[in-house]
This record gives structure tokens, C-alpha cells and sequence, in this order.
């Protein structure tokens, strides 16, 4: 079995939509969309590249704003800081792969250095995250942040200025992960703020 079909089946065993469900639905799309890169060439192996790159920026983004606050207050500083440090290491893997043209050797195995960064990240999340948010929220609480989590995803902008769609290579260079994240984080701040208040 494999694991994105492993972290479907946990999911579908935590009730509704809490916030653990939605995001090991979530590490689950970005495990197929890895494969889905690697399955493919040419054309669709750069769209299905832009497809992952906004599949983690969102991702990412949505979890510092959502679960990062949480697990702060409920982990010791250590754990929260590791994983926000394997964060910046999948950020790193994905900057460095960015400007590596799809169809060249050296992609499929870079791709596998930034899959493992990203599955090293997901295998601490859900062994120490997931369990103290389980144990510590009430099933309301954990809804409620699912809920977030989910808006936070949808929200997050993961695209470029709509008249660069459809040119990966020109979306490439336009719209890096990092600036990707960058403007996922500020509209979520921004959301969550008005929000707030």
C-alpha cells in the first residue's frame, strides 16, 4: 500500500472535516502530483510541475498560518522550529529544481531529492503534530481549524498575473516558489487579520 493511499484511509477514519483529515488529504494530492510529474514529459510534465509547485506553496502557506499557530502553543518550541525547518529545506529543494528544465537528465532525480525533503517533512508532521492536535482539541475545535485550513488553501494565491497562464516556462521564471509563498502568506495574513478583528 502505498502511502498517499495510506494517509486517504486515515483520513477517512477521522471524523468530518477536522483539520488533520483535510491535511493528510492534502499530503496525499501532493504525493500524486509528484508521481503525476514523473509520469509525464514534455508539455505536461512542466504544467504538471506548475500544478506541484502551487499544490505546496498553498499547502505551506496554509499550514504556517493555521496549524503552525496551534502546534506553537501545544508542542515544544524544538518540534514546531524542526518543522519549520523541513519546510525551508522543501522550499530550498524547489527553488533549486525551478530552474532546471524539466526534459534535461538531472530533473527526475532533483524531483526525488525534493520528494524526500517533502515526505521527511509530512512523516514529522503527522507523528508529532497530528497526535498533540488530536489529543489537545476538542472534535469543534478541530473542525473549525479543518475549515480554515481548507479556505487558507483555496485562498492562497498560487498563480501569476493571469496573462501569463498557459506558458509554464514563461510561469516559471515569473512566479518562483518563493514568490509563490510569499504572496500565499500575505493574503492569508491578510484574510486571517480581518478575520481577527
Amino acid at each position: 500500500m502505498d502511502t498517499a493511499h495510506e494517509e486517504r484511509m486515515t483520513a477517512a477514519r477521522l471524523p468530518g472535516d477536522t483539520i488533520v483529515a483535510v491535511l493528510y488529504e492534502q499530503h496525499a494530492r501532493i504525493r500524486d502530483q509528484f508521481d503525476a510529474v514523473a509520469a509525464t514529459s514534455g508539455p505536461e510534465r512542466a504544467a504538471a510541475f506548475d500544478s506541484l509547485r502551487e499544490l505546496i506553496a498553498a499547502h505551506q502557506a496554509a499550514e504556517d498560518v493555521v496549524l503552525r499557530t496551534v502546534t506553537d502553543k501545544l508542542l515544544p518550541a524544538g518540534l514546531t522550529r524542526a518543522s519549520s525547518d523541513e519546510e525551508a529545506a522543501v522550499a530550498r529543494e524547489l527553488a533549486d529544481l525551478e530552474g532546471t528544465d524539466v526534459q534535461a537528465p538531472e530533473f527526475l532525480p532533483r524531483l526525488r531529492l525534493l520528494e524526500e525533503a517533502f515526505d521527511l517533512h509530512a512523516a514529522h508532521e503527522e507523528s508529532d503534530e497530528f497526535p498533540a492536535v488530536l489529543a489537545e482539541l476538542s472534535e469543534r475545535e478541530q473542525t473549525e481549524l479543518g475549515h480554515w485550513m481548507k479556505r487558507a488553501t483555496r485562498i492562497a494565491p498560487t498563480h501569476p498575473h493571469p496573462a501569463l497562464a498557459g506558458h509554464p516556462m514563461t510561469e516559471a521564471v515569473a512566479a518562483p516558489f518563493a514568490a509563490l509563498y510569499d504572496q500565499a502568506r500575505d493574503r492569508l495574513a491578510e484574510v486571517h487579520g480581518k478575520t481577527d478583528a
